[in-house]
């Protein structure tokens, strides 16, 4: 269907109204609804251009979807399954999209879309295992082009867009549908997706399921607007206003979107007005109660299943023996789905450990041994690197440029994206210079960092490897519910099909005497959650060859540059290839009296400290962690077994920091070589203070060897 046709009138057939600025002025929304089959399955306008196959298909994956939603809400009623999130209503504005996308494309589904997934070719007993508790349900078969469904409310909206952006670069022409619900549209997700798509004219088609109710709050309370497809105007490009219950409309409405956004005409975000007629899930029941009942009865009415069985039978199509047959045929389908699913043994418990990371950590190694007497060995180690010399005078942020132009040249799927990245090259110029070489693949963002999370998703997902750009360490913050719920999980929850990798680079720490939070410390963030590996260099050879290394790993890491020290130490980096392995730990300074643990910029005190004390006598060992998560806790280890002492310091707050981890983990192993209690130095438990005092909070030489005295006089 091309635009041509989808936007030509003949007589009297209706056409759907594409919203303008012009059109801001309507009262009535109805006015502006796409509807081809009226409630009482009359045809409006000319006939679909769809073969009578197509329409069969269309009714028995209509009545597929209603039957797995009524029986799936029957199974968790009796606790065979979890809570599930019922679609009973909403089936045609899910079977009419998917029909609409070509081989090639992707769907990306929202949590209540199962006659969508089914209808894509999700296997039916997949969908109950998920909901049945198993992640393997959300393991997509090879070759299925859709994400798992998200459980936080439209977060998979930026995803799409990343998704999107990533096959265009790769020269395909495929599309991306996404749905959510019309409570979606309040989420700052809904927003940043749809900017950042507008911006780059994305070959996306955002489409909300508007089914009147978000848990117990009605639409009126989400928004204002009279339609949700008018918010597409804002973002640069069309809205569409579609009768959902109508599965002729929802078909023909995307199949003009995506045909659209195959050509290059942009995205599209379609408005599918349907009505949750169940509960929000079965979890709960009294939002559903809350609904008047004439509400219900009017969209009762309203059935897409009977409106389209009224309408086949206008065309010949469907009488009472053949819909026997698909009733039948979908009953005895989903018998064998829910015996497929009671037949499917548990996993081993052993298999939780398989998912988080691309291999498992050392730790994962003992926790898996200690607790299930499961034995294993982690990936070796790879060798440190020996190469020395280079160019002279580099600094961190020199390093970390080397790292960048170097990987980009080595594998032309590396992009980097950001906040003033590209021609800007930063805000502490960390990326000058690379859009000037690799053109496209540094790209600007809008100032909206929960997008530049899941765009990293959805960039990822479609076989780019990202390297996300925050301005400071804060700026992290608002993107954290997309690492932490999708770029940490993603692997685990389908089961390695999709597996996020790439690296998210900020600046970070006090010191520079900027704004407030603009300087803090937030690692035991990253490092308190499964799936992330967070890398701190504290030099600009670590800098450039651990940065080189994440480039190549095969999992997501969180970067962290001291912006302190950006500037200083200068040394020698090498020109040529080298790479540090991530999750290994250096000792920079032999000693035998006591041991110093840090990272990142406070391995200046720390190593300042290891002066003043070797002027008293003390023999400090200093071990730079490199890594915080995993950890590197044999070198810790070895070295406390040396020394018999142990200070760890760090910038970031003492609750709960990577120093009590440190800390914990030598006093359960390493308890019988400890001449003196372990001692923390750290920021304090306070917000960091602005410039006038933030000396007073950020540890200082001083501090670190009243602890190593303290412990050697213990």
């Amino acid at each position: 269907m091309t635009e041509a046709d989808f936007l030509k009138a003949s007589g009297s057939d209706p056409v759907p109204r594409i919203f303008s600025e012009n059109d801001f002025k309507f009262t009535k929304a109805e006015d502006f609804l796409y509807q081809r089959l009226a409630p009482d399955g009359t045809l409006r306008g000319k006939d679909p251009n769809l073969s009578p196959e197509t329409l069969r298909r269309l009714y028995e994956q209509l009545v597929f979807g209603r039957l797995f939603d009524d029986k799936a809400t029957n199974l968790s009623t009796l606790r065979e399954i979890g809570t599930y999130a019922p679609g009973k209503g909403q089936e045609a504005c899910q079977v009419g999209p998917v029909n609409a996308l070509e081989k090639g494309d992707w769907y990306v589904p929202m949590y209540r879309d199962s006659a969508g997934m089914l209808a894509f070719g999700l296997p039916a007993p997949k969908l109950l295992l998920y909901w049945g508790g198993d992640e393997r349900g959300m393991q997509m078969p090879d070759g299925l082009n859709m994400l798992p469904l998200a459980v936080p409310v439209a977060t998979q909206l930026p995803h799409a867009a990343g998704l999107a952006m990533a096959k265009r670069m790769q020269g395909e022409k495929s599309v991306t549908f996404v749905a959510t619900g019309d409570g979606g549209t309040s989420k700052a997700d809904f927003h940043e997706a749809l900017n950042f798509s507008g911006v780059y004219d994305l070959p996306v088609v955002f489409g909300v399921e508007n089914n009147q109710w978000a848990l117990s709050v009605k639409r009126n309370a989400q928004t204002a607007s009279k339609t949700i497809a008018q918010k597409a105007v804002a973002y640069g490009f069309e809205g569409i206003f579609v009768d959902g219950n109508d599965i002729i409309a929802s078909y023909e409405a995307t199949k003009y979107a995506v045909d659209k956004a195959r050509r290059g005409g942009g995205p599209t975000l379609i408005e599918y007005s349907t009505y949750r007629m169940g509960p929000h899930t079965t979890a709960e029941l009294v939002s559903n109660k809350l609904k008047a009942p004439e509400e219900v009865a009017e969209w009762e009415k309203r059935n897409p299943i009977t409106r389209f069985e009224k309408y086949l039978r206008h065309r010949g199509l469907l009488d009472d023996r053949s819909k026997e047959a698909v009733t039948e045929a979908a009953q005895a389908r989903m018998t064998d789905a829910i015996a497929a699913y009671r037949a499917t043994p548990a996993p081993p418990p052993t298999s939780i450990f398989d998912y988080t990371f691309s291999s498992p950590t050392p730790n994962l190694v003992v926790e898996r041994a200690e607790n299930f007497g499961v034995e294993g060995t982690p990936a070796p180690d790879a060798p440190e690197p020996t190469v020395s010399g280079g160019k002279p005078g580099v600094n961190i942020r020199n390093a970390v440029n080397m790292a960048l132009r170097e990987g980009m040249r080595r594998d032309e799927k590396v992009v980097i994206f950001g906040e003033d990245v590209a021609k800007n090259g930063g805000v502490f110029q960390v990326t000058r210079g690379l859009a000037d070489e690799f053109g496209d693949r540094v790209f600007d963002t809008p100032l909206a960092e929960l997008s530049i999370g899941g765009i990293f998703v959805g960039l990822s997902i479609g076989g780019m490897v990202p390297v996300a750009e925050f301005q400071f360490d804060n700026f992290s913050l608002p993107a954290f519910d997309q690492i932490f719920s999708h770029i940490a999980r993603m692997r685990n929850r389908s089961r390695g099909r999709f597996a996020p990798r790439g690296v998210i680079r900020f600046p970070y720490g006090a010191g520079i005497r900027p704004p407030e939070l603009h300087s803090e410390s937030p690692e035991a963030y990253f490092a308190h959650t499964p799936g992330l590996k967070v890398v701190i260099p504290s030099t600009p050879y670590d800098a450039k060859g651990l940065l080189a290394s994440a480039l190549m790993t095969p999992d997501p890491i969180i970067f962290m540059e001291p912006k302190k020290i950006y500037d200083s130490p200068k040394m020698d980096v090498p020109e040529e290839d080298y790479r540090i392995p991530i999750g290994k730990a250096k000792v920079v300074r032999e000693g035998t009296d006591v041991t110093l643990v840090s990272y990142g910029a406070m391995m200046v005190p720390t190593l300042q400290a290891a002066d003043a004390l070797g002027e008293k006598s003390v023999a400090a060992e200093v071990v730079d962690l490199r890594t915080v998560s995993p950890i590197d806790f044999s070198a810790v280890l070895a070295s406390v077994q040396k020394t018999g002492r142990l200070v760890v310091v760090h910038e970031a707050p003492r609750n709960v920091g990577v120093g009590a981890e440190v800390a914990a983990t030598v006093a359960e192993r390493a308890l019988d070589y400890l001449k003196a209690p372990i001692k923390r130095v750290t920021g304090y438990d306070i917000p960091i203070p602005l410039a006038r005092l933030e000396d007073n909070y950020i540890p200082n030489k001083e501090r670190v060897t009243k602890a190593a005295l303290d412990l050697v006089s213990y």
